[in-house]
C-alpha cells in the first residue's frame, strides 16, 4: 500500500543570511512572510543530527500559488559538513503532508525506503525525513488541527 498524501506543504532553502535572503524572496519578488520563529532544542536536533542545533526559519507564501510556501532556514550553529541529500546552502527538502505520521512511518518502512529518523516535534508539528533514491530529502510532516500546509498551520 502506498503512502496517502494529502497535500503538498513547502520548499525548504538553507540560507547563509535570513535578512540578505528576506530582501530578496520578500522585497525583490513580493512573497508575503506567514511566520518568523527561531528554532532550537531536542526537535531541531533531531531535524539536523547535530547537538546544540539552533537557527531561524521564516515561512514566505507565493503569491497565486494557493497554499504554497518557500521556508528559508537560516542555522545558528556552527553546521557540520555537509551530508547527502542535506546541502549546507540552497534547497534542503521537499515537504509532503500526511494524516497520520506514525501510519506513514510504518509503511515507507516495510517499503524499504531508507528513514533518516524517527519521527519528532518541531514547534508542535510532526516531522521525519526520508532519502530519495538519489539521497535528496523528503520531509514527511503531520499538521495539527487538520492543516496540510505550512500556510494553513500558520493561518495564512
Amino acid at each position: 500500500m502506498s503512502l496517502e498524501v494529502r497535500n503538498f506543504s513547502h520548499i525548504c532553502i538553507s540560507v547563509s543570511d535570513a535578512e540578505r535572503s528576506l530582501a530578496f524572496y520578500r522585497d525583490a519578488l513580493g512573497l508575503r512572510v506567514i511566520f518568523d520563529v527561531a528554532l532550537d532544542g531536542p526537535g531541531m536536533e533531531s531535524a539536523t543530527g547535530e547537538a546544540g542545533a539552533s537557527g531561524r526559519m521564516v515561512g514566505l507564501k507565493v503569491p497565486g500559488a494557493g497554499g504554497v510556501t518557500l521556508e528559508l532556514l537560516e542555522f545558528a550553529h556552527a553546521r557540520g559538513a555537509e551530508t547527502p541529500g542535506r546541502p549546507s546552502y540552497g534547497y534542503t527538502n521537499v515537504s509532503l503532508s500526511v494524516d497520520d505520521l506514525d501510519v506513514a512511518y510504518a509503511q515507507l518502512e516495510a517499503a524499504g525506503a531508507k528513514l533518516l529518523q524517527r519521527p519528532f516535534d518541531v514547534g508542535g508539528v510532526r516531522m521525519f525525513f526520508a532519502a530519495d533514491p538519489d539521497g535528496t530529502a523528503v520531509e514527511i510532516i503531520s499538521f495539527p488541527n487538520g492543516a496540510t500546509t505550512s500556510a494553513e498551520h500558520n493561518g495564512a
